[in-house]
């Protein structure tokens, strides 16, 4: 079975050829780092994921975390990869050196992070999520709250979570039913409340627990308005650091999944006996304002999960496709000839070719969000910074929503390629599939994710945030026109582009008429047909870049072509789709609005 997680050669070709990564040690806050120090993170990650993370995987399934009605339990794997994780530094690889990180730009952290998903998606989540606990605190909270609860998170020594859901509020945030009651003789809130599918919410990795919780006070508004942000531990914290006494928050149980089983999603009774202590994150009543900077940046990690697990499912077809020996040349007719590799048939080479296209097209949009991210932070110049933020706007629902979707088309495509072996739990694509499924539910369902960008993103700025993404890709084209070898591609991604525009611009127009509901209903359709746009988008970039190096004059002639063709057949067997659902939306669909519910 493959060893291989990934492409590690692309994943250079994107950071240093085509997303020229090294741009940012521009930025004085990366002034200690070089490629050289790039290399040996990814080196690293890629060697942590595939030596200690991956041989884990199958494990974490059988196994699968455990409850025993008071305490969680966790494969025993799982506390030898929090170890590594603690001793490497990987709770907080793009935090400052003085905040104990390795002040790494979030383009090599969201490497680290893809590699570690490919290697074990379960585990990195505890990982992760300690990580997104530590950053809010960091951002939002207090210097006491920092100094005693971001360091230890940051540190890995204790393990943090996100807590939103409960069990009848799971998107309509506004609805929550948790609440803070200001103490009368301290600094802290009474907290009560349940809090369900809380990923990492109880295991025995750590001391202690941290839980960023929604939360709404005593007398706050209706709706989102009133709802506010607050540490709540599961163990208190004494004056001097040390752990103190059970601060009322009881696992309820745990989820029996489909997938990721390693990884205990946990349902939390906040102060079921009246003791649960919370400390107010930030302002009252900024409490979504606040998550929505994790829950943005945790929709893009969801992306890179999905694509982690298409990116394993493939380089195992990848592998058993060119072993499994099955048919001969469809023009032979010798029956007593040699078996071929099942690889040489062309079904089979399409097949592979949908994932290396999708999978390629997918990183390259990752990564150059990470590449955004980095300067938006960094840049000292505000209209840029604001330009920057309002691409990241756009992409962000795509990166989380169309990359959930497609991932687990992909991973069938490997699984057929298998046959009916891949059918069996013997090998790991059938465990890749079900693990991958929840990608599309959690972090915003994509019908969420997909009203989203139609509702709030594309008419965010009058407009502007499409105007400032349309200007970005205007940019690739005119360097894609340049190049008589891609003109063929230039020219469908600008048609594609033109009709997406169109598409937006007809849209808009019902929106503005006040037809709310005509305007929103086709908004999946909207969002895949616009990620298809994107991914085109970055195929061509990279198109550009191979193109270039091949006139050159390179040694690595096959792995340029590769990526060129790879381009080509996105561009001309799946982008003509956004054609089409473009086409689609000018048309007045709206069967599914009109349709009763006493019709099914």
């Amino acid at each position: 079975m493959s060893n291989a997680l990934t492409d590690m050669r692309f994943i250079r070709f994107l950071l240093y050829e085509v997303h020229n990564v090294e741009e940012v040690l521009e930025f004085p806050f990366f002034q200690d780092h070089s490629r050289e120090t790039f290399d040996m993170a990814i080196d690293a990650a890629y060697q942590l994921a595939q030596e200690v993370f991956w041989p884990a995987y199958q494990e974490f399934d059988l196994e699968g975390a455990r409850f025993d009605g008071k305490q969680v339990f966790l494969p025993k794997a799982m506390h030898e990869i929090w170890r590594h994780c603690k001793e490497g530094g990987w709770f907080a690889p793009n935090v400052s050196f003085d905040e104990g990180g390795q002040q790494f730009p979030l383009s090599i952290f969201a490497v680290s992070s893809f590699l570690f998903s490919c290697g074990n998606t379960a585990a990195a989540m505890y990982v992760n999520g300690t990580w997104g606990a530590a950053m809010l605190i960091h951002k939002f909270g207090c210097p006491a709250l920092q100094e005693t609860y971001m360091r230890k998170l940051y540190a890995g020594e204790w393990g943090g979570t996100m807590a939103l859901t409960e069990p009848d509020v799971g998107t309509s945030l506004g609805d929550i039913k948790t609440t803070a009651v200001k103490a009368v003789d301290g600094d802290y809130y009474q907290i009560t409340g349940t809090k369900r599918f809380i990923s990492s919410g109880d295991h025995d990795l750590s001391d202690n627990i941290v839980h960023p919780v929604l939360a709404r006070i005593q007398g706050a508004p209706p709706g989102v308005k009133g709802i506010s942000l607050f540490v709540v531990p599961k163990y208190r914290v004494n004056e001097d650091g040390s752990i103190g006494e059970f601060n009322d928050v009881i696992t309820a149980g745990i989820e029996h999944k489909m997938g990721l089983k390693g990884q205990a999603t946990a349902t939390l009774n906040l102060g079921e006996h009246g003791k649960c202590q919370g400390w107010l994150i930030g302002e009252p009543n900024e409490g979504l304002k606040y998550m929505f900077e994790l829950m943005n940046r945790a929709r893009v990690f969801t992306g890179i999960q999905a694509v982690s697990g298409a990116s394993v499912a493939y380089q195992a077809a990848l592998e058993y496709c060119k072993e499994r020996l099955q048919g001969r040349e469809i023009t032979c007719r010798d029956v007593t000839s040699p078996q071929i590799a099942i690889i040489h048939h062309a079904d089979v080479r399409s097949m592979l070719l949908k994932q290396k296209a999708f999978i390629e097209g997918a990183l390259g949009m990752v990564m150059f969000c990470a590449k955004l991210a980095d300067c938006m932070e960094n840049t000292t110049d505000e209209e840029e910074k604001q330009r920057i933020n309002l691409i990241l706007e756009m992409m962000t629902p795509c990166c989380k929503a169309h990359f959930s979707n497609v991932s687990v088309e992909s991973i069938t495509q490997a699984m057929q390629c298998f046959g009916g072996a891949g059918y069996c739990e013997e090998f790991p694509v059938a465990q890749l599939l079900r693990d991958n499924k929840v990608f599309s539910i959690y972090e915003g369902a994509n019908g969420i994710q997909a009203m989203d960008l139609l509702g709030r993103k594309v008419p965010m700025e009058a407009g502007g945030a499409v105007r400032a993404l349309m200007m970005e890709m205007g940019a690739t084209l005119a360097e894609a026109a340049d190049l008589e070898a891609l003109k063929d591609l230039q020219e469908k991604v600008q048609e594609a582009q033109n009709e997406v525009i169109a598409a937006t611009m007809y849209l808009g127009g019902i929106g503005m008429s006040g037809q709310v509901n005509e305007y929103i209903c086709n908004a999946t359709m909207y969002l895949e047909m616009f990620s298809q746009l994107l991914m085109g988008w970055q195929h061509l970039k990279q198109a550009i870049v191979a193109q270039r190096a091949l006139e050159a004059g390179t040694d690595e002639a096959d792995f340029y072509h590769g990526i060129i063709e790879t381009a080509r057949f996105y561009i001309n067997t799946v982008l003509p789709h956004a054609v089409a659902s473009a086409k689609i939306l000018q048309s007045n669909e709206y069967t599914a609005l009109n349709y009763k519910p006493e019709w099914f």
